[in-house]
């Protein structure tokens, strides 16, 4: 095999799920591409190195300063559903059963990895809670979720803010991004 194949095949397979064989037909899928495509798909590729535009409200991606979630007038201002990552976030709004913002804090507490909640967005969770009347904590049912959940209430409980979570739809260590969108409508329906 060529080294020009091989180096593609190294850097695909360093993507979540991506073993060597399934790297190799993704390549030889793209072989079909026209040059045009290849281009295209590689241009977007190079823009990920100036890294990634942030809603500077919730912290989804956005090409603007706001995501069109934020943006649009229609939602529930003063409730906002809190996510580990942006993945969930997309689960949730495939269910369509939430019709307010967001807040993604980029993770969930875990000190074994490392991650404190200073290198969370919980600051600006905060702020952004004292304009809420409910904050749904939609962390994962999982340790690292629960942990991050309980810590959230006790720095969310003076604001005296209505704290609500999913309800146990979700199984127990799964994630809220692998979740169907019947079992995320009952989880919001029936959260308390």
């Amino acid at each position: 095999m060529s080294e020009k194949f091989k180096n593609l095949i190294a850097f695909l397979t360093k993507l979540p799920g991506i073993g060597p064989r399934h790297a190799t037909r993704i390549i030889l899928a793209m072989l079909e591409w026209t040059p045009e495509e290849l281009n295209q798909f590689s241009g977007h590729i190079v823009s990920l190195s100036e890294g990634p535009t942030l809603c500077k409200q919730c912290f989804n991606f956005s090409d603007e300063d706001l995501c069109n979630i934020c943006k649009n007038p229609h939602r529930d201002r003063k409730r906002i559903a809190v996510v580990e990552k942006v993945t969930d976030l997309v689960s949730m709004e495939k269910s369509g059963a939430f019709n307010g913002l967001y807040h993604v804090l980029g993770g969930a507490i875990n000190p074994i990895n490392g991650i404190l909640p200073e290198r969370l967005k919980i600051n600006e969770l905060l702020d952004r809670a004292k304009n809420a009347t409910e904050i749904i904590l939609a962390t994962n049912p999982n340790t690292y979720g629960e942990t991050t959940a309980l810590y959230l209430e006790q720095e969310l409980k003076p604001l005296g803010v209505r704290i609500t979570r999913l309800a146990r739809g979700l199984a127990s260590g799964t994630s809220v991004e692998y979740a169907d969108e019947v079992t995320l409508t009952n989880a919001l329906k029936h959260r308390r």
